[in-house]
């Protein structure tokens, strides 16, 4: 395994941790986790292509963290009523279609290359800073504008790069008989 795929393990062991502290009241442990989580997101890619390290491992685990990461985190705003239900329902069945169409590639061994959207990339990104936000309001910093438009950016963000991946799925799937690589 490389430096980038033992950052995305971390990432994914601190998911239980980060919904203990939350569990336990301790916000801020949870935030400072959180922190610390997304932080090896939005560096493990860049490690892997630094030293030209990607592997198949990390193609895989990354975006099962990711996924366990915001799902659990937003989660937990949910049940404290930091964030709206429809928000949390709209992240999680992304995620569960992208997961599903992942597992459904390889159960019919169609190959393809892991390679992220621009436009979820960016979701991603949007979602950490929302989640941020989100965390800001549990420990009493007023930020509700900033959170607001975070939530907003990140919902629109997360419909345009759903309706992408849900695009070039249809895509594969029709073409599912020929053979080669298909970009994903």
């Amino acid at each position: 395994m490389s430096l980038a795929d033992w950052l995305t393990l971390l990432r994914l062991i601190l998911v239980p941790f980060i919904l203990i502290c939350f569990l336990q009241e301790n916000y801020q442990c949870a935030f400072v986790l959180f922190v610390i989580a997304g932080f090896t997101d939005l560096i493990d890619g860049s490690v892997a292509r630094w030293l030209k390290r990607q592997t198949k491992v990390g193609a895989i685990l990354d975006p099962i963290a990711d996924k366990a990461l915001m799902v659990t985190t937003v989660a937990c705003l949910l049940v404290l009523k930091v964030v709206p239900l429809w928000f949390f329902l709209l992240l999680a069945l992304r995620d569960i279609c992208i997961l599903t169409g992942l597992a459904y590639f390889q159960i019919r061994k169609i190959e393809i290359e892991l390679k992220p959207l621009w436009s979820s990339k960016l979701a991603t990104l949007v979602n950490l800073v929302t989640v941020i936000l989100g965390f800001t309001l549990i420990l009493g910093y007023p930020l509700h504008f900033w959170f607001l438009i975070s939530l907003t950016l990140s919902t629109l963000l997360i419909v345009l790069s759903f309706i992408q991946y849900g695009l070039i799925g249809l895509k594969i799937i029709r073409k599912k008989f020929s053979h080669g690589t298909t970009t994903l």
